[in-house]
């Protein structure tokens, strides 16, 4: 299976670096994607949208909300510096509310007329403006609300209000409040009160960072026709997701097992559980560890105490079954999901049958 294109592969990339550095822009975001994958020269519609790159940041976003709460109030911070005359204001559910990149935020000034605000933010306002369709871009020169980040992660608008509106009734906060908080939040990090890389809720990144290699790893076409271990190891989970949909272990195993080819092909098991290690349960572990036992198992090449050994396991039947979907998953041309459907299709498991 080979990508039709770049685009996800670059995309998914450029959203992870963003998160990594929140000072990098989109642009630059997928300059040093396109650099570091290796893609060579691409054709523009090669090349993901902004848009696109939002996506996978709403999807990491879900995993990483520290990380990006953290980033939007560095971006806050900086729009609301440039406006520190006026008093800038934010609703104080900011703090505690769920962080998505495709959310607008909006800073409230009260009582200051527009033609001032505009002297604040030299450049600012006209050059978001300008990439607005036109009819939008009009209504923006003549509204009370101002886009006024370019080249951040967030949708940050600023509003201009009397002095009896608000949008909402909640308390406000302003510059003292939000660094405050950018602080707390690095003091967390540093503390390794919140581990980012190693929480469990960052396993889906971390999941799709050991797949996305496994499509330039090409497969024995005696024993794979299908060609690289992605499209193996899609196929094997579609088999999975057939037979064991409600379970989340054996299904990221199957998913999973074969990350270890882009590492060490010598001995792909043991590299894909190190790289593994933290994100998968025991149950999931041992799945992989053994499948290759259950398919010697299969064919008859088991010794006897190995067999012995594989029957007691409590698995068994499930080591099996996992061996039958891994030696299925070897056709041409099979339909199959892309890496981020997959993952998306385990969360959903994951949130309706939780451990």
């Amino acid at each position: 299976m080979r990508s039709k294109n770049w685009r996800e592969k670059i995309a998914f990339r450029a959203a992870r670096l963003m998160c990594d550095a929140s000072s990098l822009s989109y642009d630059a975001a997928r300059q040093e994607a396109v650099r570091i994958l290796g893609c060579g020269k691409l054709f523009p519609r090669q090349l993901p949208t902004r848009n696109e790159i939002r996506e996978k940041l709403v999807l990491i976003s879900k995993d990483q909300q520290t990380v990006m709460r953290r980033h939007l109030f560095e971006e806050l911070l900086v729009a609301m510096r440039m406006l520190q005359a006026f008093r800038p204001q934010v609703d104080a559910e900011i703090l505690t509310a769920e962080i998505t990149p495709d959310t607008h935020y909006i800073i409230e000034i009260i009582d200051a007329p527009v033609e001032m605000i505009r002297a604040a933010l030299p450049g600012t306002v006209e050059k978001m403006i300008k990439k607005l369709p036109q009819r939008d871009a009009q209504a923006s020169l003549q509204s009370d609300v101002l886009p006024i980040n370019s080249e951040g992660m967030f949708f940050l608008t600023l509003r201009m209000v009397e002095a009896d509106e608000s949008i909402s009734p909640k308390p406000y906060v302003g510059i003292v409040e939000i660094e405050s908080e950018i602080e707390r939040l690095a003091i967390q990090a540093e503390n390794n009160v919140v581990q980012i890389d190693a929480t469990p809720k960052d396993r889906f990144v971390q999941f799709a960072i050991l797949l996305w290699p496994l499509e330039d790893v090409m497969l024995s076409p005696t024993r794979h026709p299908e060609g690289d271990a992605l499209y193996h190891s899609l196929q094997v989970f579609q088999l999975a997701l057939d037979v064991r949909c409600y379970d989340e272990e054996f299904l990221l195993a199957a998913l999973l097992h074969d990350v270890g080819k882009a590492i060490d092909p010598e001995d792909h098991v043991t590299a894909g559980l190190a790289a593994l290690d933290r994100y998968i349960s025991k149950r999931t572990a041992m799945l992989i560890d053994l499948h290759h036992q259950a398919h010697c198992y299969r064919e008859g090449t088991l010794g006897m105490r190995a067999r012995r050994r594989l029957e007691a396991n409590p698995d068994f039947e499930d080591l099996l079954l996992l061996a039958e979907c891994d030696k299925k998953g070897r056709q041409c041309g099979v339909a199959v999901p892309d890496v981020e459907q997959a993952l998306e299709q385990i969360r959903g498991v994951s949130d309706a049958f939780p451990a």
